[in-house]
Parts: structure tokens; sequence; C-alpha cells
């Protein structure tokens, strides 16, 4: 007779972090879920508009056109409207894109060939871009509970994250260790060494959103400042009122950057604007790693070229600094399209993290009811009830969202005309993301019999 194999007794420790694994990923996993999910296409978002929209594509040609004629064309196509920001080409191929304020005070993006100072095209604000940057960002909720809500899931997702590495043993080692198999003991491969590549994106994705709470809650708390430099009380550092008369009309936009490149040789020009009170801001890149485009900034006196204000990365002190680099970090648009394709992969393995997770944990409450009514992990119901309320909720805001920058017809804002591919992109997540979320509450929530695990053969009757 064989002697019996000792039963493995796993640690109370161990046990007590798997629990703590399995209950962040299921009691927040869905709206955990949603907010990656979105997040993942934030990333690539404006690539999604790019192709998409033909108005955005161009054919570049060896020497591009001036700033001041990318905005002379857009004023000549819209006489009556006023040029309020200029945003420089994604890339070679891309349009670059004028915004304008009508004299009804409704806003128009205008996309201008940058090569041929030529318009292609016009829309409104409603973009692929800023439908997944508003969703991710807030639910669409108003702010700041909205950041809130989002960033407060990077707790339970970094919580999630140490809870797993404290019970799997000797994570560090299994990297390369795949044991293919079929059924729940594949997905439970894949969930582990998914996880361990992802543990670094994890790790990144949680603490600038970690970051983007305690920014928030010191802003709105604390001193109420969300920015180094501004025109507006919210700043550290107000920039000065133009000293020049009112009266005096604005220098043309080729010699006010003149002095911009005179001042700031080094910074390539990302965004230009009509400030207040005879302001002209300009931001841009000057060879700084991981930092956002406003952390290098000049702000003009549009009627003399005097230099008001000239904010370099490198002289920030530590916290702006850091304030500066969490978006390039969250986003993964530090390195163009290449560092944009990574984060989005890893979006994706992340994204489906969550879902295996769940997945796993319905198979394992399945595996270990044999035969008696499937028993759920307290809190469950709570958690699908508020997670559905809650995105439920944002929808007549997300609708609120889409009137802004619809017309105004009898005092009334209407949705916005939205173009085609626009529609079939967000509608075809919409449905996805839908369909997504019903099996998980399929998934976790439905009581029921499962039937007996097969006793031993030695055990069956013949």
């Amino acid at each position: 007779m064989l002697p019996e194999r000792p039963i493995q007794k796993t640690r109370p420790g161990i046990r007590t972090w798997f629990r703590v694994h399995s209950f962040t990923g299921v009691i927040t996993g869905l709206l955990l879920f949603v907010i990656c999910w979105s997040g993942t296409f934030a990333v690539i978002a404006n690539e999604i508009d790019w192709l998409i929209t033909p108005a955005l594509r161009v054919r570049p040609q060896d020497q591009r056109a001036g700033w001041a004629e990318i905005k002379a064309a857009a004023e000549a196509a819209y006489p009556t409207a006023t040029v309020t920001m200029i945003n420089a080409p994604l890339y070679d191929r891309a349009a670059a894109v004028v915004r304008m304020t009508r004299t009804d005070g409704e806003g128009v993006w205008v996309f201008v060939d940058p090569y041929r100072a030529r318009v292609t095209g016009i829309a409104n604000g409603m973009t692929v871009q800023r439908f997944f940057r508003d969703f991710h960002r807030r639910l669409f909720f108003p702010n700041p509970w909205g950041i809130y809500a989002v960033s407060l899931f990077s707790v339970t997702m970094l919580t999630s994250l140490v809870a797993a590495l404290c019970f799997y043993k000797r994570w560090w080692r299994r990297f390369f260790q795949f044991k293919a198999g079929g059924g729940r003991s594949l997905w439970s491969q894949l969930h582990k060494i998914v996880g361990l590549w992802s543990l670094w994106f994890v790790v990144v994705i949680g603490l600038t959103g970690l970051w983007y709470l305690f920014e928030n809650a010191r802003t709105h708390i604390g001193d109420g400042k969300d920015a180094y430099a501004g025109e507006l009380r919210f700043a550290v550092h107000a920039v000065p009122r133009p000293a020049s008369a009112r009266n005096l009309p604005p220098l043309p936009l080729s010699t006010l950057l003149e002095q911009v490149r005179h001042r700031r040789a080094d910074i390539d020009i990302q965004t230009i604007r009509q400030g207040r009170d005879g302001r002209l801001y300009v931001d841009g890149q000057a060879g700084h790693l991981l930092v956002r485009d406003r952390a290098n900034q000049l702000y003009l006196d549009a009627r003399t070229g005097d230099v008001l204000y000239d904010q370099r990365a490198s002289d920030l002190p530590l916290y702006w600094r850091w304030s500066d680099t969490a978006d390039p970090l969250h986003f993964g648009d530090f390195g163009g399209l290449v560092s944009k394709l990574i984060w989005f992969v890893f979006g994706l393995a992340l994204s489906g993290l969550i879902l295996t997770g769940a997945y796993l944990h319905a198979r394992r409450l399945a595996r270990e009811a044999t035969g008696h009514p499937r028993a759920r992990m307290p809190g469950v119901f709570a958690a699908c009830v508020v997670s559905l309320v809650l995105l439920g909720a944002s929808v007549p805001f997300g609708v609120d969202l889409a009137r802004s920058y619809g017309p105004v017809v009898d005092n009334v804002k209407h949705l916005p005309a939205m173009a085609p591919g626009i529609q079939a992109v967000i509608g075809a997540w919409v449905i996805v993301t839908l369909a997504i979320i019903a099996a998980w509450v399929f998934m976790l929530w439905r009581p029921q019999a499962v039937v007996p695990l097969r006793a031993p053969a030695g055990n069956r009757q013949t």
C-alpha cells in the first residue's frame, strides 16, 4: 500500500493575502476594469481620430508653413471668428488644429494643412479623444468628485498588487515559467505570467493614479493651487498683466514668435494661445525628460512683444516638476507613437488581468460548491449594484458634455453633429463594454446549483 501524500496546508498569512487579492479584485473590479479599459483607448485616442477623420490626414512636403500662415488660413476661411488657440500637428502626416470662437460664442475646430497652409475641414470639439479622456479621467462626473472617484481605484489596484506578491511564492523566479494546460489551468497560468510581466506597468499606473488623488485633495483642501504659473488665482505665480496701453493693436504673430525664438531657441512650440488681457501664451518641449508641454512656457505682451514670464522645466520645484511628469508616465505619450502602443498593449493586458481574475474566482466558487447553491463573496451583490448605479449615473453627465460642444438653438444647447467615424468608434466601444459588464455580473452574481464533481473511479457504482 502506497503511503498517503501529506496534505499541504496553506499558511494563514498567505491565505489572508490571497483573500485580500480576491476581495479587491472582485468587489472593485468592475469599475476598475471600466476605468482601465477606457484609459487604454484614451492613450491612442488622438491616433484614432486621425484614422477616422480624413481632414486630419495630410501629405507631408519638404517645408512647412509658418504658424502665422496657418492662422491666416483659418481666419480667411472664417473671417468673423476669433482664433483662441493653435495646436501643432501630432505627426508629420497630421493637420494643425486651430480653435476659433464664432460671434455667437460657439467654438469650431479648423484643420489646416501645415505644409500648404490650406484648410482641410472643420469639426466641433466632441472627438474620440475628448470622449475617452473625460470618461477615463472622471467618468463624466463634475470636478472634483469624478476625479476623486476614479483616483480612489488606484488604492485598490496597488493593494491587489501587493497582496498578489505576498501570496505568490518566489514570484521573481517565475517570469519564464508557463505550464500550458486546458480550461481553468490555462487561464490561471496566463493570469500569473501576464501579471508578472505587467508589474512595472501596474506600479506606474497605480502610483500616478494615487498622485492624482493626492494632487486634487491638496488643491481642494489645501492652498487651492493647481498650477505653478498662470493667469488665474489658482496658480502659485500669477503672470503679470501687460503694462502696454489697451488701445494698442497686437503685433503680428510672426513678430511675436520671433521674440519667442530669440528668448527660447530651445523650445519646440506645440501650443499657441491667446491669453487674457493681451497676453500670448506659448508652450512646448525643450529637451527635458518626461514632461508635458506646459512645463516649458512663455507669456508675452501681445501688443509689445515683451516677455512677461519664462518658465523652464529644469527650474521647477520638485513638486511641480513631478506634477508635469505624471501625465506623460500615466498616458505613455512621452515617446510618440512607439511608447503609446506599448502603453496600449499593457493597458489591454491590465484590463485582461481584471477580467481573468474575476473568471478564476467564479470558477473556483463553482468547483468548491460541489452541488450546493454557489456562495458569493460577501459584498458582491452590493458592489455590482453600486458599480452599475455609478456607471448609469454617468450617462446624463456624458450627454451634458456632448451638448457643451453642440449648437445653441432657441437658447437651448443641442447635441453636436458627430462624424460617422466618431459615432462608430464610440458606439462600438460602448457596446463591447456593456457586453463585458453583463458577462461580469452574470458570472459573479447568478446563484445556481453546480453539478457535483465526478466521484473517483473506485467509488462509482456499476
